[in-house]
């Protein structure tokens, strides 16, 4: 059944249990996503990209190509982050209802919608090297990629996800190549950066160390995009050497839409909170996005998806109840094991929020004013 989110982006997550075989457990989960979608009043193929977080990502992704076939214009994303909530593979899906979509040269997919068009794509190395190299390879095929659509870094970048082979040591690589990129393009702490996740996870390609997947919108006016802070919370990310925004909440005609980058269990000068407890960490990464979403003129009700990352999957048990009550009925909540940028961080939360917040200044999402 429709809701009030579908005059925007909405999202499913599905799920396989009580399987036996790989190909068992794909089938299982096409299954779910078609009952899900029937639920929602969609088709299966008008989902616009695809997660699928696989528990064995090399060797899973090739089977769910040949056994779950999509359209041109549908972007597939294959994440070795082993669910924690399925068996071999799980699915978050996204949609964004009345947009025009088109197959990308390289990956990726493109959406008309109204007076704008968003760009998601991902982008990698072609060849085996440190993560610092494969991240330089990575984020100059994004500038290219943006420089051939007109696109700007500072007004049409919304969202990225970096994904880090083995973090605790190849983490820092990244950071160092994306903070010399971006200050070649203007994005500094004296600007602004943008929305996003560096978490590990594996690519399907095995050399890869370091790779990205961006979100790009044509359309949109220097003021129409805001950047939340949450100092009461928060330090600024930059306070501890990294590069991106904490949330951004971008303005429609018809609604507001809240990007949360990747939030953990961090305090406003900067620093891990409840160490060693992934309960309370989980209690104060909650707080945190609260308190984005209230500075945004949400609350946790407003949810749509959230990708949970657990460094050690043996926390599931603890944080599964918890997580169940926090977040509204209907949003897509994916639980994925994942190492965390800082040993010390045990949980990491990054999601979507939206709103039928109006401001008839503004084009609609979906077209009109």
């Amino acid at each position: 059944m429709n809701t009030e989110a579908d005059t925007g982006y909405f999202y499913i997550h599905c799920r396989a249990t009580r399987t036996g075989s790989l190909a068992e457990s794909v089938a299982a989960l096409r299954r779910a996503f078609a009952n899900a979608c029937r639920e929602r009043g969609a088709r299966p193929e008008d989902a616009f990209c695809l997660r699928f977080f696989c528990s064995d990502v090399h060797r899973q992704a090739e089977a769910v190509r040949r056994l779950w076939p999509v359209p041109p214009a549908t972007l597939r994303l294959f994440i070795g982050q082993p669910p924690l909530d399925s068996r071999h593979v799980s699915v978050q899906a996204a949609f964004l209802p009345g947009a025009v979509r088109k197959p990308l040269e390289g990956g990726g997919v493109a959406l008309r919608h109204g007076g704008y068009e968003t760009f998601l794509r991902p982008f990698l190395s072609p060849r085996a090297a440190d993560a610092e190299t494969q991240t330089d390879d990575a984020v100059a095929e994004m500038r290219r990629f943006m420089t051939e659509q007109k696109l700007d870094m500072t007004e049409n970048l919304l969202r990225t996800w970096y994904y880090v082979r083995d973090v605790d040591n190849n983490y820092a690589g990244m950071i160092r190549s994306r903070i010399r990129h971006y200050e070649a393009c203007g994005l500094t702490p004296k600007t602004h950066f943008t929305a996003s996740t560096g978490i590990e996870a594996c690519a399907e390609t095995p050399h890869l160390l370091s790779w990205l997947v961006a979100e790009m919108q044509r359309g949109l006016v220097p003021d129409q995009v805001r950047y939340l802070k949450a100092l009461s919370h928060l330090s600024p990310t930059h306070v501890y050497g990294v590069n991106f925004e904490r949330a951004a909440a971008v303005q429609y005609g018809e609604c507001r839409h809240i990007r949360l980058s990747g939030t953990a269990s961090i305090d406003a000068a900067g620093r891990i909170a409840h160490e060693g407890n992934v309960v309370a960490q989980l209690d104060r990464t909650v707080e945190n996005i609260a308190a984005l979403l209230e500075e945004g003129g949400m609350d946790l009700s407003r949810m749509r998806s959230a990708v949970v990352y657990l460094r050690d999957a043996h926390d599931y048990p603890l944080a599964a109840p918890r997580l169940a009550s926090i977040f509204p009925e209907g949003c897509a909540l994916s639980v994925v094991h994942a190492p965390v940028c800082r040993p010390g961080w045990l949980i990491e939360i990054e999601g979507e929020a939206l709103a039928p917040i109006p401001d008839a200044r503004r084009p609609r999402l979906n077209g009109g004013m």
